[in-house]
């Protein structure tokens, strides 16, 4: 199991740890946060450096980057369901919103720091993020043989909502769909 567990939600791993299962179908809030920028710094360090220094400055930014995120996803109380390039989606489970939204601003705060990157050849690149949230109804579940991996899947409107919001949101913006606006209402 410690060979996978890199790759489940913590709330799923705390789940199989004491050999319970999670129910497949959840209510609460997707949130769907995409980084922006990592191709100019990408350029910028390999012009710089070179492709393997460059590479591994590239690394350790992105993991910073993706380190306070994660910080403040779980801070928030969500865990995050799957990376896909320079997003990632989580999940805030039993939640109208709220908790979701809080994380998003919190993570735009902590974008601030990565607002101005000085690369070796003087030249500053920028990181951005866009956040979209939807509430609602999914279905989770584990796939996979654990002798090899296993990775968490969520379906339903909600993650379609979620996309939709996605699609609206520019850099440094954060779209909420509209079952959250009326959660606040």
């Amino acid at each position: 199991m410690n060979n996978i567990s890199q790759y489940l939600p913590i709330d799923r791993r705390l789940a199989l740890d004491k050999g319970e299962s999670l129910p497949r179908q959840a209510h609460g809030a997707v949130l769907f946060a995409d980084v922006s920028g990592f191709t100019p710094l990408t350029a910028a360090y390999a012009n710089a450096l070179g492709a393997r220094q460059g590479a591994e400055e590239l690394i350790r930014q992105i993991n910073a980057v993706y380190t306070a995120l994660i910080n403040e996803i779980r801070q928030c109380g969500g865990c995050v369901i799957y990376f896909g390039g320079d997003s990632i989606t989580c999940w805030f489970n039993e939640d109208n919103g709220q908790r979701a939204a809080t994380c998003a601003l919190a993570m735009q705060r902590s974008m601030t720091a990565f607002t101005a990157i000085a690369t070796p050849i003087q030249k500053t690149v920028s990181l951005s993020i866009k956040i979209a949230i939807a509430v609602g109804s999914v279905r989770r579940f584990a796939l996979g043989d654990p002798n090899i991996t296993k990775i968490d899947a969520m379906v339903g409107s909600t993650l379609n909502r979620m996309a939709t919001a996605a699609k609206l949101a520019t850099a440094g913006e954060l779209v909420v769909s509209q079952e959250v606006v009326q959660q606040k209402q």
